[in-house]
């Protein structure tokens, strides 16, 4: 592999510099679209360029974030409207069978997700990774093997292929009638129904951060991180494909995200379905880069990649990370974080170590990974036959909605119990009250039992 450049960073310090940080965008035009600058490639407004990648401390609050609510600046001047955008083109091109799917129809729909997918994913690694048009790397000089990018790839290609599975099977529920799928014309006739779905389509990213913040601080805990979210954080540096590079039944409860509101609200168009099925499978490219000089950079996730126990939201989510102290404002040396996790500066340490020793193919590192894989392999099977086949009566639809959509838990907990873990599977929660309350409560109601209405609904369709 050619020699790399260090992202043109100043000599690394985990301490912050003196000076005032720079103000944030005032301008409505000023960082439309998510365009640093107008430009894809750039440092946003707020990054103190005199600092390492990564350092400039974020601001976040309550009130910070209901601000960007109600100006809608984290819509307008943010990637959300450019991906709503994107979606809305990719829509046009291809619209959703609502009379319901056909092989022909559903290969069509795979090919085209795995070549939009790919091109754009492709195009932040081909753009940073080989012509170095990212100078601010979060971690200089570390940079992934050809047997590490096989494995995202794999990974990020099996998210691609159960994305593809909800649509296909969403299309089965429309064709049912169980869900409706109001027309632009129906949209059109209707002036209330039409500010519906105008307000849901705004809203579609505000619901993303809420359900990405309780699902993915559910994955952590740790029996279900080790068989399953752990997959995702080998690596500690991500690069685009990390972005999906998950484990499978990680991918069914990130997906769950599109069901809320698309299964339970009456009127909304295909396009909603699709919108939030855009925002999950395109938006983690560039939020994964491992760069912060670019179109949809993620100094926040990248913390969190980084260090582990900390940043499980977003921007506009922290200030949940704050009530529990697992807000991380830098990459340096943190004053807000009060978790757990006491290894803290891991990615300084490894700089310019093997970019990630796990994130290779390879058989089971355990007999209990081999077992909890085929596990919710056999669960997976069992879902989609009935999905497939459909017809079935309500009791039969719901037995296997109800081990589809809970029983990759309890498969988790099961096989870290039998392997003898002798620290809490609730670790590193098992001291919060509050916290580990909400984690749990939202995980069912937000991914649990939409799971399992769709996955029965599929099934008698």
């Amino acid at each position: 592999m050619r020699a790399r450049h260090t992202g043109g960073n100043p000599a690394e310090s985990s301490e912050p510099t003196s000076g005032k940080l720079p103000k944030e965008p005032r301008s409505v035009l000023e960082g439309l679209g998510g365009f640093p600058g107008g430009r894809v490639f750039g440092s946003e407004p707020w990054v103190d360029l005199s600092r390492p990648a990564g350092h400039t401390p974020l601001v976040v609050s309550f009130r910070k974030s209901m601000w960007e609510f109600l100006s809608m600046s984290f819509f307008f001047q943010s990637p959300n409207v450019t991906w709503l955008l994107m979606s809305m083109m990719y829509y046009w091109l291809l619209p959703y069978q609502t009379t319901g799917p056909t092989v022909e129809s559903s290969l069509i729909r795979l090919v085209a997700n795995l070549t939009l997918m790919g091109a754009y994913y492709g195009f932040f690694y081909f753009s940073l990774y080989v012509k170095d048009w990212g100078k601010r790397k979060f971690t200089p000089g570390s940079f992934p093997l050809p047997i590490n990018m096989a494995h995202n790839v794999y990974y990020w290609a099996l998210g691609v292929i159960q994305w593809t599975a909800y649509e296909v099977a969403m299309e089965k529920v429309w064709a049912s009638g169980i869900v409706e799928a109001a027309s632009f014309e129906s949209l059109l006739a209707d002036p209330r129904k039409m500010l519906l779905n105008a307000l849901v389509l705004l809203a579609i990213p505000i619901w993303r951060d809420v359900h990405f913040y309780s699902a993915h601080r559910f994955i952590h805990i740790r029996a279900i991180y080790r068989l399953v979210h752990s997959l995702h954080h080998r690596n500690t540096d991500p690069e685009p494909f990390s972005g999906m590079c998950m484990h499978p039944v990680e991918h069914l409860y990130y997906f769950s995200n599109a069901l809320v509101p698309c299964i339970y609200a009456s009127g909304l168009t295909p396009l909603a379905f699709h919108w939030i099925g855009f925002h999950l499978t395109f938006a983690p490219a560039a939020g994964h880069s491992g760069f912060e000089d670019h179109f949809g950079s993620d100094q926040y996730h990248q913390i969190h990649h980084a260090t582990f126990e900390s940043n499980y939201g977003s921007p506009n989510s922290a200030f949940i990370d704050r009530w529990f102290g697992t807000f991380r404002e830098t990459l340096g040396k943190s004053s807000e974080y009060k978790g757990e996790w006491k290894a803290a500066e891991d990615a300084k340490k490894n700089a310019g170590k093997v970019w990630s020793a796990q994130g290779r193919l390879g058989p089971w590192a355990s007999w209990a990974q081999g077992a909890y894989d085929a596990s919710a392999l056999a669960i997976a099977c069992a879902a989609a036959r009935a999905m497939y086949q459909g017809g079935r009566t309500e009791g039969e639809a719901a037995a296997v909605a109800l081990l589809a959509a809970a029983g990759p838990v309890a498969a988790a907990f099961a096989v870290n119990a039998a392997r003898g873990d002798k620290m809490s599977p609730w670790w590193p929660f098992q001291k919060e009250r509050l916290g580990l309350a909400y984690t749990v409560v939202t995980v069912v109601l937000f991914c649990v039992v939409p799971v399992f209405h769709f996955v029965k609904w599929a099934s008698m369709a």
